[in-house]
């Protein structure tokens, strides 16, 4: 899969973190979870000072020192916010910098949950790139909400 390499300033995002670990597979069943109670919740809505009014990451980040896919140990956070100009942070949520840096940006287009999974095992399986495990993010707009043609940026923040 092809991808691009972009430099990109410092972001806030503000939104409801979830941690979780990739042993037994746990956050297989963790995060569509999670993004279910989100929806249908409607949390998002109590962010204030948002840079884009339809603009949602979700937010990889606070990887533990073990994370690998080869041990299948290591633990994370997911925070599903949005970027803000200033962080206003409602009770029960967390503010997040998301680090200035380089960042490979790999594109998701398709059908909205096939075309996620397989840009996220291409990610894993590139190994022109390394990563920093700081923070990698998805990027949902406007272009990633119809089910059958959906774009999700993925952007991952590499050395």
């Amino acid at each position: 899969m092809a991808f691009e390499i972009v430099l990109l300033p410092a972001m806030l995002l503000v939104g409801s973190e979830l941690k979780t670990v990739l042993k037994d597979n746990q956050c297989y069943a963790d995060i569509p979870a999670f993004w279910q109670q989100i929806r249908q919740d409607g949390r998002l809505a109590a962010i204030q000072n948002k840079l884009a009014p339809d603009v949602i990451l979700g937010v990889y980040t606070n990887y533990s020192p073990d994370f690998s896919l080869a041990t299948a140990t290591g633990g994370y956070s997911l925070i599903v916010g949005c970027p803000v100009t200033t962080a206003d942070v409602p009770a029960g949520m967390v503010v997040k910098e998301i680090p200035a840096g380089k960042y490979a940006v790999f594109t998701a287009t398709g059908p909205f949950y096939p075309a996620i999974f397989n840009a996220w095992m291409q990610v894993w399986q590139e190994q022109r790139i390394e990563r920093t495990f700081t923070a990698d993010f998805e990027w949902y707009d406007a272009k990633s909400t119809d089910d059958e043609n959906s774009v999700v940026k993925i952007y991952i923040a590499i050395k």
